[in-house]
């Protein structure tokens, strides 16, 4: 079944207004895939379905994976004409070279540090030759990230995933299409739907959130921006293309 509540707060974050809008980050990989003439993708760490819903809407066959089985439900009802496992990155359910591209959204952060440059290696596995590795990152600054530190400071963890990335870059060879940088802007209701969705991807969070409700609510106030009502969150993201040779 479907949490309302929650999408309400993805959508948020997106900064959308349905969910048929795309955000810039999601509009900037959709625009990589296209000029690679990709059909079949591989959405690793796919969440709530929101990018897998994004892809089947635009006629792309769709497989994704999350080690989280209430997120994977909610993304086959999201994205019905998708193909979803609950599995790590670490050991991805599909033969080598299936894939004309492998997607890791805000992904790679959330893999223990050990298992980060094997996760890149399994989506590299399972791409066809000449395929694209699409790596989104969040940096660790912004005003959302200074909003979040309460809660979880990524510091450390988000620069070990792109050292982990541009360590993996170096070994494997992999052609550098393109690294930019896109920010993700925010408009949250309040700080209910701000820890809404910050907790989704790792439910342990909740309990920690209740705990520090207080310095947290004290953090979003102080980053966030209030425009039409509503309370404006900034979030840059590192956005690499690999290509498989």
């Amino acid at each position: 079944m479907v949490d309302q509540r929650s999408l309400n707060a993805e959508r948020q974050a997106m900064g959308t207004r349905s969910s048929a809008e795309l955000g810039p980050v999601t509009a900037a990989v959709l625009a990589h895939l296209a000029a690679g003439q990709v059909r079949r993708v591989l959405d690793i760490g796919c969440g709530q379905g929101g990018l897998a819903a994004a892809l089947v809407r635009r006629g792309y066959a769709v497989t994704g994976i999350d080690p989280q089985a209430g997120a994977v439900a909610t993304a086959r009802s999201r994205a019905p004409g998708a193909e979803f496992h609950v599995a790590g990155a670490e050991a991805i359910p599909a033969r080598d070279m299936s894939f004309g591209a492998a997607i890791l959204m805000n992904t790679l952060h959330h893999i223990p540090g050990p298992l980060m440059q094997p996760a890149l290696a399994e989506a590299f596995r399972v791409l066809r030759p000449m395929g694209l590795l699409v790596v989104v990152e969040p940096l660790a600054e912004g005003s959302f990230f200074d909003a979040m530190r309460p809660l979880d400071d990524e510091t450390t963890v988000r620069a070990q995933a792109l050292a982990a990335l541009a360590a993996f870059e170096t070994d494997t060879g992999a052609q550098p299409l393109s690294d930019t940088r896109v920010e993700r802007i925010s408009r949250f209701a309040g700080l209910d739907a701000f820890l809404s969705y910050v907790c989704q991807p790792d439910p342990g969070r909740a309990e920690q959130a209740t705990r520090q409700r207080a310095a947290i609510a004290a953090a979003f106030e102080r980053a966030a921006e209030p425009a039409e009502g509503l309370f404006v969150l900034r979030q840059p993201h590192l956005l690499r293309v690999l290509r498989r040779p």
